[in-house]
This record gives C-alpha cells, structure tokens and sequence, in this order.
C-alpha cells in the first residue's frame, strides 16, 4: 500500500512541484501586460483629463463646504 502511495507521489504530485517559480513568472508576465494595455488605454482615450476634472470638481466642492460651514459657526 505504501508503494502505491508513492508512485501516485511520483506520477502526480512530484512533476508539478518543480514549476511553482515558472507560474509565479507567468503571473507576473500576464500582469505586466494587462497593467500595459491599462495603461495604453489611459492614455490614449483622454480619460486622463475627465479624472483630474472630477477630482478638480470635488476639490473644490470640499472647499466650498468647508468655507460654508465655517462662515456658518462664525456667525451668531
């Protein structure tokens, strides 16, 4: 019985254990290209500007709040 436990080891178990470094590689590889094609799209599409505007406009909201409320408490 204990030999069947080992060369069922040997056949699965044991060819696979060598590749764990390769499958890290291959992530990494298949993350570097999607972050790539991300970043190609981001820069091509103009969608650059439409985030810095959307931020742009919550800044200044944020500043417009708190200038609100801070004339508000000010005055009695």
């Amino acid at each position: 019985m204990m030999s069947l436990a080992k060369q069922m080891y040997d056949y699965y178990a044991k060819p696979y254990l060598g590749e764990k470094g390769q499958d890290m590689v291959e992530y990494a590889l298949m993350l570097a290209i999607i972050v790539g094609i991300g970043w190609l799209i981001y820069q091509q599409s103009g969608i650059a500007n439409s985030i810095n505007n959307v931020f742009s406009n919550a800044d200044s909201l944020m500043n417009q709040a708190a200038s609100t409320s801070t004339q508000t408490q000010t005055t009695p």
